[in-house]
């Protein structure tokens, strides 16, 4: 497993990336909050952040067998534990959204807040026009990239909200160069559609024995989640809220970063 690890004291914060990003994806909004995050209640040095690349993505080794979301979770926990993180903020995003409230359930004592962005359980009440899980994935990349100028494009098609920062940080982390020179994405189809078969795993048992206060932000372009599953949760949570980030799509953290960032920092003070 690869992760990433900002600051050195202060709230510890585990984030978990969306299907077919990485750890790298949240850089932008880590490495300002080791540094100068600020309670309203007493100065801190900074945050203490480890971001976690799930199997088959940016760095971490690709399973021979598929993994689903529950195993996973059990390896996130590993790691976490490893790192010597014992009282976290889980932030998840997407499929690490999923395992974020599957971590919050089961190890109540090692969670203090949750974070989950533009996700929720699955609903029957959902209709076609308002799915539950995340969308299926653009057109299927291609194998290789000949250069970066062909994977900026690509970038740009595939992710057409993203900011600049986000863009440029997904063109440095998401390849890799093979022997022959091309650039091919780091993250692995077997491994993505192994995790999409966990899409389907009935989370409500899950939400029901979160303790912990939730934040839950949404892309207001996003359709991710409908309002129903949004109400359910509301009824199981003692303590909810719900942000909505305007502007943004499924992929709110690099769509609207400044946003996302004034949205945690307020959930956590």
């Amino acid at each position: 497993m690869h992760y990433l690890e900002w600051g050195k004291s202060g709230n510890q914060i585990v984030l978990l990336h969306s299907m077919g990003m990485d750890a790298h994806g949240f850089d932008a909004f880590s490495e300002p909050l080791s540094k100068d995050y600020r309670t309203l209640e007493r100065d801190l040095l900074g945050c203490r952040l480890l971001a976690i690349d799930l199997l088959g993505h940016g760095d971490s080794d690709t399973p021979k067998e598929p993994v689903g979301v529950e195993e996973h979770t059990e390896i996130v926990h590993g790691v976490a534990l490893n790192r010597g993180f014992r009282k976290n903020i889980l932030v998840g995003h997407s499929i690490g959204g999923m395992i974020s409230m599957i971590y919050a359930a089961k190890y109540p004592n090692e969670v203090e807040k949750v974070i989950l962005v533009d996700i929720a359980p699955r609903d029957a009440s959902a209709t076609p026009e308002r799915p539950t899980s995340p969308p299926p994935s653009a057109a299927q990349p291609p194998d290789s990239f000949a250069g970066e100028e062909e994977a900026l494009k690509y970038l740009k098609g595939r992710y057409p909200k993203f900011d600049k920062t986000a863009l440029q940080n997904r063109l440095k982390y998401a390849f890799r160069r093979d022997a022959d020179g091309l650039l091919r994405l780091k993250a692995n189809p077997a491994a993505l559609t192994s995790l999409r078969g966990s899409l389907s795993v009935d989370l409500w048992p899950f939400v029901s024995k979160i303790s912990a206060p939730t934040l839950l932000i949404i892309g207001s372009e996003s359709q991710t989640v409908p309002k129903a599953a949004v109400e359910k949760m509301r009824g199981m949570l003692k303590e909810f809220k719900v942000v909505t980030i305007n502007g943004a799509t499924h992929m709110v953290p690099q769509d609207r970063p400044k946003e996302f960032e004034k949205a945690v920092k307020e959930f956590l003070r």
